[in-house]
């Protein structure tokens, strides 16, 4: 490996853990205050909140931007300095006192139909970039790295929120976000990126990735699980500020936990999922991510603070496997070039998404009135969520990728886990 693409590999770090503190702005409890400011209907809400998944669609026509930017590193560059560069729109609204929700969700749209042709562009690039023995380890730093700095962004975030106005928190947290996202682009420039080894630039070229059988049906597992979890993805935190009324204070400090548990997870999952397999980490995150929607389905104002401390420490426990897992995965059943693998992955990753968050914002519009007993149309959303994402889970299990590691049951997964004997 060259010093170039060790320099490279440090600045992603650096760069990964910015862009995350920033992002946070855009999730959870503060964008759910931002969709309360302005009055988001529930389609509007869960449409926009899972945008960052709805908008991988676009990435089918990746390969595309280099009949327009021929240089990876250049596309990279100034696709990320648009989107990112988009969000200073907002605090500029809140100034201007401009009250129109579509004004609000203008740079949401820019800043994720572009970010998600970065991503593709960030993730065929560290492909090459990355050795594949070191990649495991290398994305589990990374990933602590940027949980560190999204556990900063909640913290500070929550404080804001807590003790000043609502409009002047949210115009400082933005205003904030947006300056640091413009200089996290910076940061993407001074990347060593190889270019491209993509020669066809057509649609028929990503759509050819289908002759890869692991890769065939590996996607329509993605198709079920991103529909399964955006279903009510975009609802969980907007439940916590509108219905159950959580203190910003107490959203921070959950947030507090479940970063320092995905810090130490993250480093740990990546020591050894190389040993238990992509698939058995996939696997056992899954089934601890079925816990979440079941949670909120019971949850009510007079019991969320003991179980949302239930919920955090199983999400960290769970998404930390999923995540970091699940991208060496793709990683290892695409072929070169990779960029049409991605971009097809993200395509129908971001169509689930759409139809997902799209039907579950109609069902929660539905329903949203509806009391029976202490059950609110809330949780009959996340009782519906909970049996999607059991489909999920089976559908996975039974998916043959080929892979080297032999499948084990949750409970083996666990024990080698625990006791590090594989």
């Amino acid at each position: 490996m060259t010093d170039k693409y060790e320099k490279t590999m440090k600045l992603s770090i650096f760069e990964g853990a910015l862009y995350t503190f920033s992002f946070n702005a855009t999730q959870g409890f503060v964008y759910s205050t931002l969709a309360m400011e302005y009055g988001f209907s529930p389609v509007v809400l869960s449409v926009i909140a899972v945008l960052p998944s709805t908008a991988q669609i676009i990435q089918l026509f990746t390969p595309m931007i280099y009949k327009l930017i021929p240089s990876k590193r250049k596309a990279i560059f100034w696709t990320s300095l648009i989107a990112r560069s988009s969000f200073i729109i907002i605090p500029i609204s809140m100034l201007l006192e401009i009250k129109s929700y579509k004004i609000i969700v203008l740079p949401f749209i820019v800043f994720n139909i572009l970010n998600s042709i970065v991503g593709n562009l960030w993730t065929s690039a560290m492909k090459n970039i990355v050795p594949e023995e070191k990649r495991n380890r290398y994305f589990g730093f990374r990933n602590t790295v940027a949980t560190f700095a999204g556990l900063t962004a909640w913290v500070l975030f929550s404080i804001i929120l807590q003790f000043l106005d609502r409009k002047v928190g949210l115009l400082i947290i933005y205003s904030l976000s947006a300056g640091i996202f413009i200089y996290t682009s910076y940061l993407l420039y001074l990347h060593s990126i190889p270019e491209t080894k993509v020669v066809d630039f057509g649609i028929s070229a990503v759509f050819s990735t289908l002759k890869n059988k692991k890769f065939a049906q590996f996607l329509g597992f993605v198709f079920v699980w991103n529909f399964a979890i955006q279903f009510a993805g975009p609802f969980f935190s907007y439940f916590e500020v509108s219905q159950l009324k959580v203190p910003y204070s107490y959203l921070g400090f959950l947030n507090v936990i479940n970063s320092v548990l995905a810090m130490f997870l993250y480093t740990f999952y990546g020591k050894i999922s190389t040993n238990v397999g992509e698939k058995n980490m996939i696997r056992y995150g899954i089934t601890l991510a079925l816990g979440i929607p079941l949670i909120y389905s019971f949850m009510t104002p007079s019991n969320y603070k003991y179980l949302l401390i239930i919920d955090v420490i199983i999400a960290a426990l769970g998404w930390s496997a999923i995540n970091l897992s699940y991208f060496t995965l793709l990683l290892k059943i695409s072929d070169e070039p990779s960029e049409n693998f991605i971009s097809l992955h993200a395509f129908v990753a971001g169509l689930a998404s759409l139809i997902a968050s799209y039907s579950g914002g109609k069902v929660l519009s539905a329903i949203k009135d509806i009391e029976f007993g202490f059950l609110t149309g809330y949780n009959i959303l996340f009782m519906i969520a909970f049996i999607l994402r059991i489909i999920a889970l089976i559908y996975f299990i039974k998916l043959n990728l080929g892979e080297d590691k032999r499948n084990l049951r949750f409970t083996q997964i666990a024990y080698m886990i625990v006791t590090r004997r594989f």
